[in-house]
């Protein structure tokens, strides 16, 4: 994530970033130092306090605002140019953000708008483990 963002500033400078289920801020806080206007980091648990003291920690609070809030409920003041996220636990599914991640695109993704990441691919292949187990 830290390549993606700091090798494609052109993305990031003078722009609006939405960091859903920002856990740390550590993303909201390289878009911030990639040349983000604004990021606002959205967080659903009490990570969001740890955020906040991150950010100012890294000097970052002009640019990186912290909401503590559930992404489907959150209100935010402008639509943005780009989403990031990390929302893909292991099993590329586990951690159930993709709907909150969607809804952020739909309701806050300006027209012509970024996503990070934009796509993904699953493999799979079936196997049969039982027969090990006899």
């Amino acid at each position: 994530y830290r390549e993606a963002i700091m090798g494609q500033r052109e993305l990031f400078e003078g722009k609006t970033v939405l960091d859903v289920g920002t856990g740390t801020g550590v993303l909201a806080m390289w878009c911030a130092k990639a040349g983000a206007r604004k990021v606002y980091a959205v967080e659903g648990s009490d990570m969001a306090h740890v955020a906040k003291q991150l950010v100012a920690t890294n000097k970052l609070e002009g640019v990186v605002e912290v909401i503590h809030g559930v992404m489907e409920q959150v209100s935010l003041p402008e639509k943005v140019d780009v989403i990031v996220s990390e929302w893909m636990g292991f099993y590329l599914l586990h951690e159930s953000m993709l709907p909150s991640v969607l809804h952020a695109r739909d309701k806050w993704l300006k027209k012509g708008g970024t996503m990070l990441p934009s796509e993904v691919t699953l493999w799979a292949a079936p196997c049969d483990t039982y027969a090990g187990l006899a």
